[in-house]
């Protein structure tokens, strides 16, 4: 039953699945944002745009887990590493999606440098590998991640990112793909405590992706988002809070047709570096 019901959630999602399973957002911010990811400079930025990490200045680590439809065969598990240093930003970040029999597995290596107000750049190195059951042959590949953000004004952030853009190929029969994603957007603080942003994803395997997220501050460190995206539509909502330095988030995504997804997100910040 748990095989059958893997597979239905295989062919209802096969346009978004699989792209989100490797280049999908990380922890609990962007998944409660409506994905918006590409202009933040936080944490999991590792993982959504590394140029974002130029800006981070605590050593941590981080955990991030995302259930699928109640579904464990469809859990997105993220952990990171980022360690800023007076060259730039260094980190390293893991990923896995599925279950014992089928798992999509990233690890990738990322470095990030800030060459002033309006260029930040990161680059990060992916290796990908694809383990089926006992009867199939593992598949193994590479390829690498590219991102920008610009400080237009000290309330607007621009951000671009693309995953893949060489279109590598699986040695596999029908050689298949690894999909290009392109995503673009903005971040604009409307007051101290109040953060609107918008992005649009480009896949080179399914529909584009309108994004648009809130973020509201409240006291004492407690954070309210909300977020709506387009493929598939969907329905975002979700908390933060920072309690010295541990910073912990937990979303939920909601579509009419398949039901609720769940997101939280766990970030230890060690140590704060000062360059």
């Amino acid at each position: 039953m748990r095989r059958s019901l893997f597979l239905i959630g295989l062919c209802l999602f096969c346009n978004h699945c699989f792209s989100w399973d490797l280049s999908g957002v990380a922890g609990g911010r962007s998944n409660a944002t409506g994905n918006c990811s590409v202009s933040f400079n936080d944490f999991w930025s590792i993982q959504n745009n590394p140029a974002g990490m130029a800006d981070y200045n605590f050593l941590g680590v981080g955990f991030s887990y995302e259930n699928r439809f109640f579904m464990k065969e469809l859990s997105y598990y993220n952990t990171a590493f980022v360690m800023p240093v007076k060259i730039g930003t260094f980190g390293l970040s893991m990923s896995r999606f599925g279950f014992e029999d089928f798992n999509e597995n990233k690890l990738g290596l990322a470095y990030a440098r800030d060459f002033g107000p309006y260029l930040k750049m990161g680059l990060k190195l992916d290796y990908l590998l694809f383990n089926f059951s006992d009867d199939y042959e593992k598949r193994q590949t590479a390829t690498f991640e590219l991102g920008i953000q610009s400080d237009i004004t000290d309330n607007l952030r621009i951000g671009v990112y693309v995953f893949n853009p060489i279109n590598i190929k699986l040695k596999t029969i029908h050689n298949e793909r690894i999909p290009v994603v392109f995503r673009f957007g903005f971040a604009y603080r409307v007051t101290k405590d109040f953060l609107a942003t918008s992005e649009v994803e480009y896949n080179s395997e399914s529909r584009i992706d309108y994004r648009f997220g809130l973020e509201y501050h409240t006291l004492n460190e407690f954070y309210i988002r909300v977020g709506v995206h387009t493929n598939p539509a969907t329905a975002s909502v979700g908390v933060g809070y920072t309690l010295n330095r541990v910073v912990i988030d937990v979303s939920a995504n909601m579509n009419q047709y398949t039901g609720v997804s769940f997101q939280s997100s766990l970030i230890f910040k060690i140590k704060e570096v000062g360059l």
